[in-house]
């Protein structure tokens, strides 16, 4: 995946905002229950940031403190990431597709996805010309939103094998 002005997209498929994740011999129950441990694991009050749709879907309304920064003449400023994530159940099957929020500076201000930006002023990830204001934060969208794909995917793998306990 990767963030573009339309907001996250496949990298291979960018006309689709999600992508399949396969977990071949699993029932779609069986994903829903592994996914909800993940989630109780990966989050400090998984109440708090989830909707549920008993065995269909799970909602993910989150923030990720600190997740990507800039750097400025060597100091690093770091920004924490408001995101939400929708996942949805086949057999065999889970639908991921992410959605960005905004950023917040340690000052507190909000950064949308899209905005009016000009050289003093940088208030939005991409300008109303769809170019990438800060290239770093992109960056460090895609690192973040694909190395949570990956755990996520190894988190669901593994839970199938560690039920012999």
């Amino acid at each position: 995946m990767k963030i573009t002005p339309k907001d996250f997209v496949d990298a291979s498929d960018e006309s689709k905002n999600y992508v399949v994740l396969n977990f071949a011999g699993r029932s779609q129950n069986d994903l829903y229950k592994a996914v909800l441990k993940y989630v109780n694991s990966y989050y400090n009050n998984p109440e708090k940031v989830t909707t549920k749709i008993e065995g269909e879907q799970i909602v993910i309304d989150a923030m990720e403190q600190k997740a990507v920064y800039t750097t400025y003449l060597a100091a690093k400023t770091y920004y924490d990431f408001y995101y939400k994530i929708t996942l949805d159940f086949k057999d065999g099957k889970v639908r991921f597709a992410p959605n960005y929020k905004y950023f917040v500076s340690p000052g507190g201000i909000e950064y949308p996805l899209n905005g009016r930006n000009n050289f003093m002023s940088k208030n939005a990830l991409y300008g109303s010309s769809g170019k990438v204001a800060r290239k770093s934060l992109q960056e460090g969208l895609d690192v973040f939103i694909n190395k949570y794909i990956t755990e996520f995917s190894k988190s669901i793998n593994d839970s199938k094998s560690n039920d012999n306990w």
